[in-house]
């Protein structure tokens, strides 16, 4: 039986399963670039890096991983910065697309990256919109195992809401290929339940016909006018909300700012979408336009194009060590705005580092329930959502574990130092870390995420968010 073979045994039966071009050693030069964890603390640099270029690979793969002593987990693009000692599983290859316009559907493999699925929805969906995420680079499996925020997400809901995300095609623990629709259950779990089920291979998304003038990019604004942006901001928000206008505020140091695209200096940017048009745009914004020094850079472009102005967040993987704190608001009143800003800038008075490695993004009206009820997603976020205040405090990937420790204790404190101690908390499920309680993420939902992972990974082995039941 393979567990009472040694590490070194396991991992050549292994390689004897896939084709050379699918095995990656440490020396290969895609080694990095396919393993590379966004928070540098989580990089376990496996011994070895595999990519399954089919579905059929991947499955022997699965299999044979599951029934040994090997460390392994399932690595999309790295955002979620999951690793592992022994073996990382790369799905980047599934990257299969087919557009049915008859039934407005489109079969897309999880492997891929956002941009890939909208530059392709392009090409074969002109006209024609999906709830995908707002960052380029990350990975399509991913994001629907944690909720999945979209551009569109105030209009059509979370990607993994069961009005978009149909069904999927996965890789269970034994090797066996299901669409999850046929386990209920197990779709369940895939809308927001944390991952650890299965491993996603493809995705069923409903497809619409979608404005391809959008009015949409950066607003440079001075740090001084914190208080014109606030009162911009809260009375933006106090007007009856457009379903298809949307915003981010960014707040970071010069370093993290130049992630974002062609910003040298340190500023407030509001990155305005208004998918109504320019005229609507312009009106909906000229609050903030028409700030003392403010900077210009919005366009008028297609969904892709709105993406794409954020196409360089991928160059600061790996290089901080980092925690996300991504709180689901009902409400962003103006004390909120503020008090979070001042917390941000405090952090120069306790390390500079930290300072520089740490962000702050208020995502404005980027939420709503899920149609239906809560009960029909596994992430069931707070009644009424509308906002996410992610704050991520971090330090360089060299620095020590003083520092380190620093970040992780602002992590846990931050929700009551920026909302009030007494507040209640609810996070998005890709913040999730072992020390947080997970009923702030997934509630009344826990057991039966728990039963579904005992379930399904018996041997907790697929590193979900959720521990198995006991």
């Amino acid at each position: 039986m393979a567990e009472s073979e040694t590490r070194e045994t396991q991992l050549k039966t292994l390689e004897s399963l896939l084709q050379a071009n699918e095995i990656l050693a440490p020396d290969s030069p895609e080694y990095r670039p396919y393993s590379q964890t966004w928070a540098a603390q989580k990089q376990l640099t496996p011994r070895l890096v595999v990519r399954p270029t089919s579905v059929g690979t991947l499955s022997k793969v699965i299999a044979y991983l599951y029934s040994t002593t090997l460390d392994f987990a399932i690595y999309g693009h790295g955002f979620g910065s999951t690793s592992a000692n022994d073996v990382l599983v790369n799905t980047s290859a599934l990257d299969d697309f087919h557009f049915d316009p008859h039934s407005e559907l489109v079969t897309i493999g999880a492997g891929q990256t956002w941009v890939d699925v909208y530059q392709r929805m392009e090409e074969e969906a002109p006209g024609y919109g999906v709830v995908g995420a707002r960052t380029p680079s990350v990975g399509v499996a991913g994001t629907i195992v944690t909720g999945g925020i979209s551009w569109l997400s105030s209009e059509h809901g979370c990607i993994s809401d069961p009005d978009n995300m149909l069904d999927a095609k996965v890789v269970k623990y034994d090797g066996s290929v299901v669409w999850a629709s046929a386990e209920p259950e197990l779709l369940w779990a895939l809308r927001g339940g944390g991952g650890g089920f299965c491993v996603v291979v493809s995705v069923i998304l409903r497809v619409f016909p979608y404005p391809q003038d959008i009015w949409a990019g950066p607003i440079l604004v001075p740090r001084g006018q914190l208080e014109t942006v606030a009162d911009g901001l809260a009375g933006f928000l106090a007007r009856e909300p457009n379903p298809k206008i949307t915003m981010f505020l960014y707040v970071m140091k010069k370093k993290l700012l130049a992630s974002l695209g062609n910003i040298d200096s340190d500023m407030l940017v509001i990155h305005a979408y208004d998918a109504n048009g320019e005229a609507h745009g312009r009106e909906s914004f000229r609050w903030a336009l028409s700030i003392p020094g403010a900077i210009d850079q919005t366009r008028v472009t297609t969904f892709a194009g709105v993406i794409q102005l954020q196409d360089k967040v991928q160059t600061a993987k790996g290089t901080m060590k980092q925690v996300f704190v991504p709180l689901v608001l009902q409400d962003l009143p103006k004390e909120t705005i503020i008090s979070a800003i001042k917390w941000f800038e405090g952090l120069e008075g306790i390390d500079e580092s930290v300072a520089d490695c740490t962000y702050l993004i208020f995502e404005v009206l980027c939420c709503r329930d899920p149609a239906g009820s809560n009960t029909s997603v596994a992430w069931p976020r707070p009644p009424g959502a509308k906002h996410i205040l992610l704050l991520g405090p971090g330090c360089p990937a060299d620095a020590g574990p003083d520092k380190e420790r620093l970040v992780r204790e602002l992590a846990i404190e931050l929700p009551s130092k920026v909302l009030g101690k007494d507040a209640q908390t609810n996070y998005l499920p890709n913040g999730y870390e072992e020390y947080l309680d997970p009923k702030l993420f997934w509630g009344a939902h826990v057991d039966k995420l728990q039963a579904l992972r005992k379930k399904y990974d018996p041997r907790d082995k697929f590193k979900g968010a959720i521990k198995p039941a006991s």
